[in-house]
């Protein structure tokens, strides 16, 4: 499995929209949407099609996010910094858990 580094960008929970890129993230990418609220960021090519590299995705009410079973399957094991390496569904919760704490806190 590859491991990829990422960073997470999730403004908060008046927003509630997670990102997740790979780092370096490409210099172009486009979106495609997933499965309603995920969406897939793939690196695009010098015409500006999709390459199957993917650059990152997003999922929008991710405070509430509950359907693991519906992230793409992916053969990457993503790292944020200072971190160990985890696949995409574990690292996901593992922040909400966090961020929903954060949330319950500025309540």
């Amino acid at each position: 499995m590859v491991t990829v580094r990422a960073s997470m960008i999730w403004p908060g929970p008046q927003t509630d929209v997670l990102k997740v890129f790979v780092e370096p993230t490409p210099d172009d990418w486009g979106t495609e949407v997933y499965d309603g609220d995920i969406v897939i960021f793939r690196a695009l090519d010098s015409r500006g099609e999709p390459t199957g590299e993917i650059a990152g995705l997003e999922i929008v009410g991710f405070l509430d996010f509950n359907r693991w079973e519906d992230l793409p399957k992916l053969d990457i094991l993503w790292q944020l910094p200072g971190q160990k390496p985890l696949p995409l569904d574990e690292l996901l919760r593992r922040e909400q858990r966090r961020w929903r704490a954060q949330a319950r806190e500025v309540a």
